[in-house]
């Protein structure tokens, strides 16, 4: 089944944007993940599926979400806002920062 998850999230649990960015930002650094709009595509800033799957996998452990398929991998987590969505409606642990 696949998600399409598109644009600002509806409801985002407090915190669950911020963890994205910081994680995101071990990949493709601070500056870059603290601005990047929330409907901005990653593929249109230059940010590959490696940084996108490496940044999915701390980001599940640590939501407790279960992994997401490759073939669903952009469809899920296009944006700063689909991602963040998808963690808000699947998250089964919310990381102490992420409250």
């Amino acid at each position: 089944m696949s998600h399409a998850y598109k644009g600002q999230p509806r409801t985002a649990a407090p915190g669950i944007e911020g963890l994205v960015r910081r994680t995101l930002a071990e990949r493709v650094g601070a500056e870059l993940a603290g601005a990047i709009p929330v409907t901005e595509k990653f593929t249109d800033l230059g940010i590959d599926s490696l940084d996108l799957v490496v940044t999915l996998a701390t980001l599940e452990r640590e939501c407790g979400v279960e992994r997401i398929a490759d073939g669903e991998l952009w469809d899920i987590a296009d944006s700063i806002g689909s991602l963040t969505a998808y963690l808000t409606e699947h998250a089964t642990v919310l990381p102490g920062d992420a409250r």
